[in-house]
């Protein structure tokens, strides 16, 4: 076949039509799915059976997830960011599985954290001003820092003067990061004012940390797929709890953040390839077989699918274009003109 053209005799002509699959090439479609699940049973329904909880990266997607939602409250990908160690932020490891050591009610809203002498964890807002720890990988140290500073300016002194933030993986590296910290010493100024002038005082004072940043913290907000998408569409009103998980309402097509363990619907992310469509002319023979017969078109689309698929590397899907007048070849000694292969609606997806 010399470029899309088959020529065997000059007798009856037809279009095909050619729809190329593209391998090379994967389009991010929507699947809204109308079962009722908890956020985090969602994002694995939509693992195991599609690609991941639906992200959303710009207003056009919005508009397509709303529509692909219909009338309905849905989980999409969006959740308050998982806890990530500063100096393994690429280690792709389960964070449940993780050695923690939160005190009582932790962790809060707080996004960073810091560790006491006692040992225990604060989730704490990340722009306070705190001492910190940092961890030296030449000495194999935990170097405290007695400079007050947030979280990511710690960060960035321990990554320029030391590795990075302080990691702890066990209740051994716990209790080297708390040994670092100062036993509190505290000057007991009703004591001393109270000697001095006979009164009576209960105020107390200490100079040294009590707490520090360690490298442990979570982004704002994350998609399950891990895509690094910053496009936010939520709406003005949201609850006053905190819920660590996104619905999106396709009445009004904005987001709210709501609790993880509630039921509802979910949409999800799913790789399609898209197919180009080209019609081609075609020109056989009619003396050995009936054309006309459907049985007959079949099978030599399945020979021309072989051939083209063999010249081209690539698979393709075949289908014959009717004529106005419902046949799919034309006598080419007729007097009307010759069939126009014009490329009609595109192939769709697969």
């Amino acid at each position: 076949m010399a470029g899309s053209r088959l020529s065997v005799l000059l007798l009856i002509s037809g279009c095909l039509q050619v729809c190329d699959l593209q391998p090379d090439l994967l389009v991010r479609r929507f699947r809204y799915v109308g079962l009722q699940k908890t956020w985090s049973e969602a994002q694995t329904y939509c693992r195991e059976t599609f690609k991941d909880l639906a992200t959303i990266q710009n207003l056009n997607n919005n508009t397509e997830a709303q529509q692909a939602g219909g009338r309905s409250q849905f989980w999409i990908g969006l959740f308050n960011g998982t806890w990530r160690w500063s100096q393994e932020e690429e280690r792709d490891s389960n964070p449940s599985t993780w050695f923690k050591n939160w005190n009582t009610g932790e962790p809060g809203s707080g996004s960073c954290v810091s560790i006491n002498k006692a040992g225990m964890w604060f989730a704490k807002d990340c722009s306070a001003l705190n001492a910190f720890v940092c961890f030296s990988a030449e000495t194999g140290q935990h170097v405290l820092v007695d400079q007050q500073k947030s979280w990511l300016d710690a960060q960035a002194h321990c990554r320029s003067q030391h590795t990075d933030l302080s990691s702890i993986r066990s209740l051994v590296e716990n209790a080297q990061v708390s040994a670092v910290l100062p036993a509190q010493t505290q000057m007991n100024i009703g004591s001393l004012f109270g000697n001095l002038l006979g009164g009576s005082f209960s105020t107390s004072t200490s100079t040294s940390p009590t707490s520090a940043w360690i490298g442990l913290h979570r982004s704002l907000w994350a998609w399950s797929d891990g895509s690094g998408a910053a496009f936010r569409q939520f709406g003005l009103v949201q609850s006053n709890g905190r819920d660590d998980c996104v619905l999106m309402d396709s009445s009004s097509s904005t987001w709210f953040w709501r609790p993880c363990t509630e039921y509802h619907p979910f949409l999800c992310n799913t790789d399609v390839r898209p197919m180009m469509m080209r019609t081609v002319k075609v020109r056989m023979s009619s003396a050995s077989a009936d054309l006309g017969d459907p049985v007959v078109q079949n099978l030599v689309l399945e020979q021309l699918k072989k051939r083209i698929e063999d010249e081209e590397g690539r698979e393709v899907r075949l289908n014959w274009r009717m004529q106005p007048d419902g046949q799919v070849f034309r006598r080419e000694e007729d007097t009307a003109p010759p069939p126009v292969c014009q490329q009609e609606d595109a192939c769709g997806t697969v």
